[in-house]
């Protein structure tokens, strides 16, 4: 297979030599692909963080992680169902094209025509429809009463151009994007990088205006180039640094790291029910054998470090509904191995676990732990493409699975992905499934908190899957570079600049 790797010398050729704070530039050594621009076209949600320097959604969050105004100047709840937006007057997409509520209502449209055939329908499935109720003035319908949609408004439903995106296709739009935001593409070459220059024409928006004259994002899936590449003055900012690396960059000269929170989780996988074929993982004592045999803290500590913390449930704790005070398994060696000896697998069996790239050393740490109790596993490492797709296709019965939700702080951003019939629901359990369900559609929170508990403590009784941890967001900048960790783990340039 080609690597995807770009090399030192490659970079040296396409980096501006300037770049920086000199040119009023930036340039983000970005840790994987990106292969479109289309937000739409993408299951990858890191993608999307660059995307949103040309697209831009309703409301945006700030560094505390706080919903406010983008092309929403203002939103009023009319009931549990609908929500009454106004829109932003006088905003005009880079190509010219002036916004109104046709274009919010075409992006609707579109996203729920079965032909658009976009990357996660599952994302928009709050939002029942969208009408016009004036140029710039629409009402959203939802399809339950959801209490985070607003917070879900601020990550996703990219507003598209009417009137341009409906003559192009989907991999037209991916190379060259129209939108709104602080910043439009110059050029694009997929897999390799995206120039983008400011625009010109952007609205005097709550947040302030555009700092930089340009960003460069060049994909850098080598964690050791990427350290290279920052050291050496090509690149000015790291996102996903790992603890080992941040040690190395606080030994470079010129070079600033911190540490920040996020919304994402890890957990195990597994196949209780079945679903990819007959597997151990059906047998109760198999799984409180490996979840005993795991050493979650340890994991925490050594590869996510900082207030990363072990989970007793498959979601964030700052997340609304997240209920940890279930049953709790410690890690303990010989537990593990009594409930392996007491199950159809006393002598252990052979297994795999797949990973994509950037949760290969946490699977590599779990297939450790499971060799201690005779569980004979290895990492079947994937492209991150190839892993979802196989994930959501039922064909992965164990798998490490790192979840943003989107940056949501509410648990409904990952049960329905997962734990209610949803294409990535190895579980199956039409109790969990339905109180789930009707915890994410009513906004009495005494009662919602009551449907997690019931939810998240069944699972956690049977070990249905196996909760990780929390992940921690480390960054890498140039000395110079004025940045804020945003609360939800979800960096945007846009927000940065050189300071003066």
């Amino acid at each position: 297979m080609k690597s995807v790797m770009i090399s030192t010398l490659v970079l040296a050729a396409i980096a501006p030599a300037l770049a920086g704070k000199a040119e009023n530039t930036v340039t983000w050594g970005f840790d994987s692909q990106l292969e479109t621009m289309n937000p739409y076209a993408t299951n990858k949600g890191s993608a999307q963080l660059v995307m949103r320097n040309v697209l831009e959604h309703l409301l945006y969050r700030n560094s505390k992680g706080e919903a406010r105004p983008a092309l929403a100047t203002s939103w009023t709840w009319v009931d549990d169902k609908t929500i009454d937006f106004e829109l932003r007057k006088g905003v005009t997409f880079s190509n010219g094209e002036a916004f109104n509520a046709d274009d919010v209502v075409y992006t609707m449209n579109f996203i729920k025509n079965p032909e658009s055939k976009i990357s996660a329908q599952a994302d928009y499935g709050f939002i029942d429809k969208i009408e016009k109720t004036g140029e710039f003035s629409l009402r959203m319908h939802l399809t339950k009463p959801t209490p985070s949609a607003i917070d879900r408004l601020s990550q996703t439903l990219f507003i598209l151009p009417n009137e341009t995106h409906a003559k192009m296709d989907a991999a037209e739009f991916g190379r060259a994007p129209v939108g709104t935001g602080p910043y439009k593409v110059q050029s694009f070459e997929a897999g390799q990088q995206v120039t983008m220059v400011r625009n010109e024409t952007y609205y005097d928006a709550d947040w302030g205006k555009p700092r930089f004259d340009g960003m460069t994002v060049l994909s850098i899936t080598d964690p050791q180039t990427r350290i290279a590449e920052l050291t050496s003055g090509r690149v000015d900012f790291l996102w996903n640094v790992t603890p080992d690396q941040v040690l190395e960059l606080q030994l470079a000269e010129g070079i600033k790291t911190v540490t920040g929170s996020s919304t994402v989780v890890t957990f195990l996988s597994l196949d209780p029910t079945g679903r990819v074929g007959p597997n151990p993982a059906q047998d109760i004592n198999v799984r409180k054998a490996m979840i005993h045999a795991i050493d979650r803290e340890g994991i925490a500590a050594v590869l996510q470090g900082g207030d990363s913390v072990a989970l007793n449930s498959p979601c964030h704790p700052r997340q609304f509904g997240c209920i940890q005070d279930v049953q709790k398994y410690e890690y303990n060696v010989d537990k593990a191995k009594e409930y392996l000896a007491k199950s159809g697998f006393p002598n252990g069996f052979e297994t795999s676990i797949a990973a994509f790239v950037e949760n290969a050393r946490i699977a590599e740490a779990v297939v450790g732990n499971l060799h201690d109790i005779g569980i004979r596993a290895t990492v079947n490492q994937q492209e991150t493409t190839a892993w979802v797709k196989d994930y959501f296709a039922g064909k992965i019965s164990m798998g490490v699975v790192p979840w943003p939700s989107n940056g949501v702080y509410d648990v409904s951003a990952i049960t329905p992905f997962f734990f209610q019939e949803g294409k990535g629901d190895y579980i199956r359990d039409k109790e969990i499934n339905d109180w789930f369900a009707e915890a994410a559609s009513t906004i009495d929170k005494p009662k919602r908190l009551e449907l997690y508990t019931k939810g998240f403590s069944k699972m956690a009784d049977q070990v249905l899957n196996i909760p990780l941890v929390t992940r921690i967001v480390n960054y890498g900048y140039r000395d110079g570079l004025d940045y804020t960790p945003p609360a939800d783990g979800y960096p945007l340039l846009y927000l940065m600049g050189w300071a003066k």
